[in-house]
């Protein structure tokens, strides 16, 4: 090891070798000092130097040999010992290098070759390569808040005097953040918070957040970033008594470019238990100050505007009653009883107890009162009956127990009283799960076969008629499982879905044997007779932006609609006009004003220009023969005239009867004018007043919301006359009826089907 003294070191040397003599291996550690004067040689001087903390360089040197030009490989040659790390840069930072792309002491190997940089991105990207030094060099500060991270492509060019190669190798530079913006209040800095029945220490209420477009890492407390400093600004003792306000951040991304930035929540806390009594309002303001943000505008004041409500302690206006059988062992559940809102309550405790009505009841009636007692629930919340005396409920004179409950706030004092009465019944009869049509019904009763003591809902999923229909059981283990079983079997309540030999009514699939195998919407039963029909829950099948589209094309369509059959009628009245049909006019006189509905001044006949919505017409409606809409499914057309026309329709519990009855609907068609929805106005008039055997009967209407539809009795055997003749019957009931006056009755009944169904020899 040899040491060289010297006052000035060169920082880089370059060796060169033939590519064929081996160079030897030496060691040379250098000490850099400063003298006290010139160069100094050997060991006799004995210079006056003066000592410093100064760096070692060590230069080794390997025995090897250069591989040649042509055989070293390219991406060797752009980028020699490459660092694989992806460089972080602080933003607001001067340009400088970030890394040296090839070593200085390998730039001159190979001279044959030209070797040049240049650096490619998706995005504008403020990176370059200094051609001198191959590093690469930041060229501007960076903004994390515009950028996080830079995909670069380093492109080596390699040229020779016949070849040119390009290498790539890909870069990612991140941009680490600094404190450099503001906090801001996105919207508003204001909450109105009200307190009522959650009144328990810790409780949170309000929120109300600040914006930062910095990150807020986490890091120990003395080197914490972007730390938030929040001030709670009162003098108000009692507010600091009793509020705190409680912050927490998240990171979130921006909408636009993706970039991460900082939400900081602020929300208020209970330091304390509030009194239920307690009515008052304050306002807190809240100063929230970024510590390590350089400028003026890092605090952001926010306002909390606090009103507390007392809570009143009292029960629902509602009559609690209780049965039970004269068997129940002590201990056994009655019920529940709760005051008003009482599953909000939190921070403070309501308890129960029992009282007779009268403190003068003889001795026989205060034992029959302790045969039932109360308990508070876990919870807190209800106060639970229970049989505390077994013995009592099975005396006769204990039939009829009134029982008064006292509800006590303890803290305020606050009672509340209710009455109930207690009703011990000889046997406990428990009904058929399946005779309940909903969920809450059925989850909310005892039924019989219950294996958990309680009727299970089963919610049918899919539309149409499905095995998987909407029903209540008592156990969905077995039942309905399209088999009737041995227990099943002793009691037909206990699963008709499964058992039942009558017919069912509505959309369904009969089972191999018994039961419903598929059913449509609900399945009930009432003893063996079931039914299956769609459920009442409406499903929302569109949305807003759905209905939007659906509006609007509906309108274009009734926009071109209007339009196309303007001009076609038109045509038709102007190339082919034809006179009124004598036959579609009613031979009877309307009935005056019979309906206050009002036309238009001119009453002529024009086409689609008259043409009306019964929508638009106000017709008042008669409950007596008031049909529901929804429960009338409409079906073929049985036949048609120039504006009316009637279809066969089914209607669901119609005059009370249960199911479905196959009726026949007269309705107007869409072109029909004013004057003939008076007609039909007028015939529904006069149905209502005639009861014959030879006139169609009409069961009712459908007069709101939507086109007026009259339901008659439907001719099943296909046409009126053949109907009239097999349903004749001769009696004194229409006997003495003026045979112009019986035709026009028949001639008003046949309107209910074709008009060339009416000849002079019916």
């Amino acid at each position: 090891m040899n040491t060289l003294r010297r006052c000035t070191l060169a920082s880089q040397q370059v060796l060169r070798s033939s590519s064929s003599t081996p160079c030897s291996t030496v060691t040379l550690s250098g000490h850099i000092s400063t003298c006290a004067g010139g160069v100094l040689s050997g060991v006799q001087s004995t210079p006056q130097c003066i000592s410093r903390n100064v760096p070692r360089i060590t230069l080794d040197f390997v025995n090897a040999t250069l591989p040649r030009c042509a055989q070293t490989d390219l991406k060797e040659l752009c980028f020699p010992h490459r660092d694989t790390s992806n460089p972080h840069i602080m933003e607001n930072r001067f340009p400088g290098a970030i890394r040296q792309l090839r070593r200085l002491t390998r730039i001159n190997i190979c001279p044959n070759y030209t070797i040049t940089y240049n650096v490619e991105s998706d995005t504008p990207a403020p990176f370059a390569v200094n051609g001198s030094t191959t590093e690469l060099v930041v060229t501007a500060p960076l903004d994390r808040e515009e950028s996080e991270r830079y995909r670069l492509l380093l492109v080596c060019t390699v040229r020779t005097e016949t070849l040119i190669t390009k290498v790539e190798t890909s870069l990612d530079i991140f941009v680490n953040d600094e404190d450099d913006n503001a906090p801001y209040v996105n919207g508003t800095d204001t909450t109105d918070i009200i307190i009522s029945f959650n009144r328990t220490k810790g409780g949170t209420f309000g929120i109300l957040s600040v914006f930062d477009r910095d990150l807020t890492p986490i890091y120990p407390i003395d080197q914490s970033h972007n730390k938030y400093v929040g001030t709670l600004i009162s003098s108000d003792q009692w507010i600091k008594d009793t509020f705190d306000i409680k912050g927490t951040f998240r990171e979130t991304t921006a909408a636009h470019g993706g970039i991460r930035e900082t939400i900081h929540d602020y929300q208020l806390v209970l330091k304390r238990n509030l009194c239920v009594t307690e009515n008052r309002t304050v306002q807190l303001d809240y100063q929230v100050n970024d510590t390590t943000y350089p400028g003026l505008e890092g605090t952001v004041l926010l306002h909390f505007n606090v009103t507390i409500l007392p809570v009143h302690i009292h029960f629902a206006n509602i009559t609690h009653m209780f049965s039970l059988t004269r068997r129940a062992s002590d201990y056994a559940q009655v019920g529940r009883v709760c005051v008003e809102n009482c599953q909000q309550f939190d921070g403070f405790i309501v308890t129960y107890r029992l009282e007779m009505p009268d403190k003068n009841m003889s001795a026989d009636a205060q034992s029959c009162h302790a045969a039932i007692s109360i308990t508070q629930a876990p919870d807190e919340m209800w106060g639970l009956l229970y049989v505390n005396d077994s013995e009592a409920l099975r005396r006769p004179e204990c039939r009829d127990l009134q029982y008064l409950v006292v509800a006590r706030e303890e803290h305020a004092q606050m009672e509340s009283i209710d009455s109930f009465p207690v009703f011990p019944c000889p046997n406990q009869q428990f009904m058929s799960c399946a005779l309940n049509r909903r969920r809450g019904e059925c989850e909310s009763v005892q039924g019989l076969g219950a294996t958990t003591g309680r009727c299970q809902w089963r919610q049918g999923l899919e539309k149409g008629i499905s095995e998987d229909y909407s029903t209540c059981s008592p156990d969905l283990r077995t039942c309905p499982d399209s088999f009737c079983d041995a227990v099943e079997s002793k009691d037909m309540s206990i699963c008709p879905q499964d058992c039942t030999k009558e017919t069912v009514t509505g959309g369904h699939e009969r089972g191999l044997r018994n039961g419903i195998q598929a059913g449509y919407g609900t399945c009930y039963c009432y003893s063996e007779k079931c039914f299956c029909e769609k459920e009442d829950i409406e499903e929302v099948i569109c949305d807003d932006m759905c209905k939007t589209i659906i509006a609007t094309a509906l309108l274009l369509s009734f926009v071109v609609s209007i339009l196309l059959s303007s001009y076609f009628i038109h045509r038709y009245h102007k190339n082919s006009p034809k006179p009124p049909i004598a036959s579609a006019e009613m031979t009877f006189r309307r009935p005056a004003q019979a309906y206050p509905i009002s036309f238009p001044a001119n009453n002529v006949r024009r086409g689609s220009q008259e043409s009306i919505e019964t929508d638009t017409v106000k017709i008042p409606e008669d409950p007596k023969w008031e049909f529901p809409r929804k429960n009338l499914v409409l079906g073929k057309t049985l036949g048609e005239g120039e504006f009316g026309k009637v279809v066969k329709a089914t209607a669901f519990r119609l005059k009370g009867k249960a199911g479905y009855t196959t009726v026949a609907v007269k309705m107007l068609k869409e072109n029909a004018s004013h004057s003939e929805l008076r007609d039909l106005l007028s015939e529904f008039t006069l149905l209502k007043q005639v009861n014959h055997p030879h006139v169609i009967k009409m069961y009712g209407a459908c007069s709101q919301d939507g086109p007026l539809y009259l339901i008659v009795e439907y001719a099943k055997y296909g046409s009126l006359r053949n109907f009239l003749r097999e349903s004749r019957k001769v009696g004194p009931s229409y006997m003495g009826i003026a045979p112009e006056r019986l035709f026009n009755l028949l001639k008003t009944g046949y309107r209910m089907e074709r008009p060339e169904n009416c000849t002079e020899e019916m």
